[in-house]
């Protein structure tokens, strides 16, 4: 692992990014610089939001999954700010997926719309899990929290399954990600 310390933030570099990036432009199929730049400006946007409200980041750290942002002071963020933080990187591929949908790149296109719809799952440590706990914990008694959790990203898995299925088959990776969504979602938050 690669550490570079810029400010008072650690950009990890880990040897799966490279290995997974090297894989990606070895296939020369635009697929995996195309996922590269998807995942690179959800961060962005996560970045540039905390930038504007004030919040520094922890960590940024490049592996094989992608690129995942750190910061302590996220959970102490006032409501507002926070959820624009944590929502601003599906909005940035939402935008990015309509922008180049119009000028007829549809795959890179889709691979936004994915990226999105996938970081705005209620499971794990995804954007959409960290909202729906951040409203659940402001909202709810703290005893419902954690069933709250479970049930919204067993309903994702259900509805994701009911798309997939309905869409004319299912693939092997597919179904793994269905049973990860089912075991995630059934685990204490």
């Amino acid at each position: 692992m690669i550490e570079v310390k810029i400010k008072n933030t650690c950009v990890r570099l880990s040897f799966t990014f490279f290995a997974v990036t090297a894989l990606f432009l070895l296939t020369n199929s635009g697929f995996g610089f195309a996922a590269l730049c998807a995942c690179g400006l959800h961060e962005l946007c996560h970045l540039i939001m905390m930038i504007v409200f004030g919040i520094k980041a922890d960590e940024i750290l490049f592996y094989g999954a992608g690129i995942c942002i750190s910061s302590r002071e996220i959970s102490r963020a006032e409501a507002i700010p926070r959820i624009i933080i944590l929502s601003a990187g599906c909005i940035g591929n939402l935008f990015a997926a309509l922008l180049l949908n119009c000028t007829g790149n549809t795959v890179a296109a889709a691979i936004n719309l994915f990226t999105a719809l996938f970081n705005i799952l209620p499971i794990g440590s995804l954007d959409g899990a960290q909202i729906l706990k951040f409203i659940a914990v402001s909202c709810c008694k703290p005893e419902n929290v954690d069933k709250i959790m479970r049930f919204a990203g067993i309903i994702s898995a259900i509805i994701l399954a009911s798309v997939i299925f309905c869409s004319g088959g299912i693939s092997f990776s597919l179904g793994a990600i269905i049973l990860y969504i089912v075991i995630i979602s059934c685990l204490k938050v």
